[in-house]
């Protein structure tokens, strides 16, 4: 396997993404494309004539398949290489040449999230914490990105702030920012440094409330969520209180019984964790180590999965398969139900969903010492109690204690969708009326904002 060579940089910076693109796209066979993807800053070279809006996604995408082509080789290997390190000092070498072009930060900034919130190699047990340097260049990127595409102008038009995802840019901003104070606070104690992002991150958030778009809106960076871009007249929380459930919740939580048994059956049949294991394969970038967090799916947007053709897992399938909430009735990204496993010592980075939706927990072996956070609120799980939540907020997940949590874990249709209110007909409408606290609602995942308003880069 060729070594990831780092590239050079002189006054004339020649990457080949664009080239890339091409190798990629003309059909060559795996061997070629495979030299060209792990050999990414050979075979980029700028392609001048493209628009801005293009080379910007473009390079977030080829970035994306670069990184899980070496992430994929990496797992594959017996011993530990050092193709991880050299990835990432190749991100932050094309990093530096963001100067000359600013289209490719975006690109960046978000593969230094999605892959590298750790650095290079996490500590291989316990909580690992975040490279304050790869914290450091995101944030750079991403506020580089924001200029870029004029998000922080007061005059830009309200649908080209929405069309180049202006909202979704500064929430990142926000959440690597207040995150990088808190590990320079906490983990390296360096108060001033964190005294300094804090006060960044205060204007910043200053400026943005001078924006049309989120004037009056929230009072705090950490309140930012995308359901009120799809719900501006509804109220929102980050955890919602019992009272405001929608019937989806409290139908859960009644049939804990009848989800637990299954999990137990699954754990003594497969007590090794296989399906687990084998779905952690394809679950990367949340968790430092791929095995610490990953969910076997009961049903998704097709209907069951062929998990539920085992008898003992059949009752909660038949229970779930029958919600509107979830699965083929709702076509909102990722709906469907798991069960979600989290080792101890396991944490899930700070991220957001940007699809109009819901996310239930229901805990089904929940032992002391893991933890959610969604925007500041902290609350932990419980044998047999549901947690609803906005995942759309800010949020993260840390595992203290000492035995494994398992919970089952769910993407549902907001209650404030019309579009999906409508589906379900006359009678289902008049026998669940939009609470008041829902306003308005809105078309939801229909019909976003502008096209293809959920969609991240």
């Amino acid at each position: 396997m060729p070594r990831i060579a780092r590239p050079s940089y002189g006054g004339r910076w020649v990457v080949g993404i664009w080239a890339a693109a091409a190798v990629l796209a003309n059909g060559l066979d795996d061997a070629e494309v495979e030299a060209c993807v792990l050999n990414l800053p050979h075979c980029i070279r700028v392609l001048t004539d493209a628009d801005e809006a293009s080379q910007e996604k473009l390079t977030a995408q080829l970035v994306q398949n670069w990184l899980q082509r070496v992430s994929a080789y990496d797992a594959d290997m017996e011993q530990p290489s050092s193709l991880r390190s050299e990835a990432l000092r190749t991100l932050l070498d094309l990093a530096a040449a963001t100067d000359e072009h600013p289209h490719l930060a975006l690109g960046l900034g978000q593969a230094l999230h999605s892959f590298f919130w750790w650095g290079h190699e996490p500590q291989e047990v316990g909580l690992a914490s975040p490279s304050v340097q790869v914290m450091r260049e995101s944030l750079t990127l991403h506020e580089r990105a924001l200029a870029i595409a004029g998000c922080d102008l007061i005059d830009l038009e309200l649908e080209e702030f929405l069309l180049r995802k202006c909202p979704w840019r500064w929430r990142f901003t926000f959440l690597i920012g207040s995150e990088l104070g808190l590990e320079l606070a906490r983990g390296s104690q360096d108060f001033k440094a964190a005294s300094e992002t804090f006060d960044h991150v205060a204007r910043r958030f200053a400026e943005l409330q001078q924006l049309p778009f989120f004037v009056g809106k929230t009072a705090s960076p950490m309140r930012l969520n995308q359901n009120a871009d799809f719900f501006p007249t509804a109220r929102h929380w980050p955890i919602w209180a019992r009272e405001h459930w929608p019937d989806f919740a409290t139908f859960i939580e009644r049939h804990y019984s009848t989800f637990r048994f299954s999990l137990e059956a699954l754990l003594e049949e497969d007590p090794d964790g296989a399906h687990f294991g084998a779905a952690a394969r394809f679950q990367s970038g949340l968790t430092p180590r791929k095995e610490d967090w990953t969910r076997i799916k009961l049903i998704h947007s097709g209907g069951e999965s062929d998990l539920c053709r085992l008898p003992f897992l059949q009752p909660s399938c038949a229970l779930l398969a029958q919600r509107p909430e979830i699965g083929s009735a709702c076509g909102t990204y990722l709906s469907g139900a798991s069960f979600a496993r989290l080792l101890p010592g396991a944490q899930l980075k700070p991220h957001f969903g940007t699809h109009p939706r819901l996310t239930l927990h229901l805990g089904l072996r929940a032992p002391s010492g893991a933890t959610l956070t969604v925007a500041g609120e902290e609350v932990s799980w419980s044998d047999g109690k549901v947690i609803i939540f906005d995942d759309t907020y800010m949020h993260k997940v840390q595992h203290r204690g000492d035995e494994t949590r398992y919970i089952l874990v769910a993407w549902f249709c907001h209650p404030f969708d019309r579009g999906w209110r409508e589906d379900r007909g006359g009678q289902w409408l008049q026998s669940n009326p939009l609470p008041e606290w829902c306003g308005a609602g809105g078309p939801g995942y229909k019909d976003p904002p502008v096209p293809g308003y959920s969609e991240q880069f």
